[in-house]
């Protein structure tokens, strides 16, 4: 068989094993490369080297082009940002090849990294990453991820070297890769295959939660929080029932009474560019809400703060950059006295999501968390909302 006529076998194959796996299958487009060694994607086409194809089992065929897939479904090359490559790679690597092992009966080409006492099952990409030691990646030779346009800069880090094969394959925009796959898990969601795969058991493992932390619609953060801080007391079912029979609610009439405390990530994971977006999404709640009276705090492990702000007042510099611990500030505001009713004060955390949850949190709570960084149903408490990227 030719190498066309291989791949036509192993995604009839895939689909014969798992109906969901074999119409991500449908969607990609698979191209011989001689310039690559083993297999990789741009996150729209799948690159095979026809030589190390053929030397593969048929099973192991198989394995690999739903690994490539998988890469792209999840959309593990926009979503890599500026990370760096190799340790980004290895992180995706766990979830496509758990998911594969789990799902199927589908063998991966030898040295494939995989989990080991099913450590990273149901993790997301980014959770992984953050747990990922940097002696692992130095011994990770394979990288099979082509980064989008501009994410390719090896002079940021020692381990993220400039992509081997850039040079020969056009890179995508982050566009191009996200727009492609997002309609098409949106596709899927809204057929009968996606409800029917659940249902009859046909659905993969794991995999659900990823396909809807990739689907999930932006929401402008600013509306939400006007519709936050301005909720009647029928909105506020999901509260501590104390305030509610001592009538101590917040409405919109009230809203010049509102306190913010507005807490920014300042931890390790936090990259630059993250703590810049972080300080325009600061600015944009101090000239969206200058009747609001915003408590600036600043968190690693450790809380800087807090810092009385109104619309113009100069922002201090960020402080911090250790771990990641949420709480410092929770407990904080928990334990400042305010003056009135705590009803009339609303949490914003600035954050990717990663680090160490309080378990509750009696003040109402926004999330406002980057776009690649923890799923919302992994925040144990309040209101999640992606800020744009």
């Amino acid at each position: 068989m030719n190498f066309d006529e291989l791949v036509a076998k192993a995604v009839i194959q895939i689909k014969e094993s798992n109906e969901f796996f074999g119409a991500l299958m449908l969607f990609a487009e698979f191209k011989k490369s001689k310039e690559i060694p083993t297999a990789a994607t741009d996150g729209k086409k799948v690159f095979v080297n026809e030589d190390f194809f053929n030397s593969l089992k048929s099973s192991e065929q198989n394995g690999l082009l739903l690994h490539e897939v998988l890469h792209m479904a999840l959309l593990h090359v926009p979503r890599m940002g500026s990370r760096e490559l190799k340790k980004w790679n290895i992180a995706a690597d766990y979830v496509v090849n758990d998911l594969i092992l789990r799902n199927s009966k589908f063998s991966l080409p030898k040295g494939a990294i995989k989990s080991s006492d099913q450590e990273y099952w149901d993790k997301s990409v980014e959770y992984i990453y953050e747990k990922i030691p940097n002696s692992l990646v130095s011994e990770f030779a394979n990288v099979d991820l082509i980064p989008i346009k501009g994410n390719d800069d090896s002079s940021k880090d020692t381990l993220k070297p400039k992509h081997q094969y850039v040079s020969n394959i056009p890179q995508l925009s982050k566009e191009d890769c996200e727009n492609y796959w997002k309609d098409k898990l949106n596709l899927l969601k809204n057929s009968s295959l996606y409800s029917n795969s659940k249902l009859q058991g046909f659905f993969p493992g794991g995999i659900e939660k990823e396909i809807e932390a990739v689907t999930e619609p932006e929401v402008d953060w600013r509306s939400a929080l006007w519709k936050f801080v301005s909720k009647t007391p029928s909105d506020f079912d999901d509260l501590d029932r104390r305030f509610v029979y001592k009538k101590l609610y917040l409405e919109g009439l009230m809203i010049d009474s509102v306190i913010a405390d507005v807490c920014i990530d300042t931890s390790g994971s936090i990259s630059t560019e993250q703590l810049e977006q972080f300080m325009g999404e600061l600015n944009g709640i101090l000239s969206s809400y200058p009747n609001i009276k915003v408590n600036l705090y600043y968190c690693d492990t450790e809380l800087f703060g807090p810092y009385e702000l109104g619309s113009n007042s100069k922002i201090p510099s960020a402080m911090g950059f250790g771990g990641t611990s949420f709480v410092p500030f929770f407990k904080a505001i928990e334990e400042t006295e305010v003056g009135f009713s705590e009803i009339n004060r609303v949490a914003v955390y600035l954050t990717d999501g990663y680090g160490d949850f309080p378990d509750s949190c009696s003040i109402p709570t926004m999330w406002l968390a980057t776009h690649d960084g923890l799923e919302s149903s992994s925040f144990p408490f309040g209101q999640v909302i992606r800020i744009s990227k």
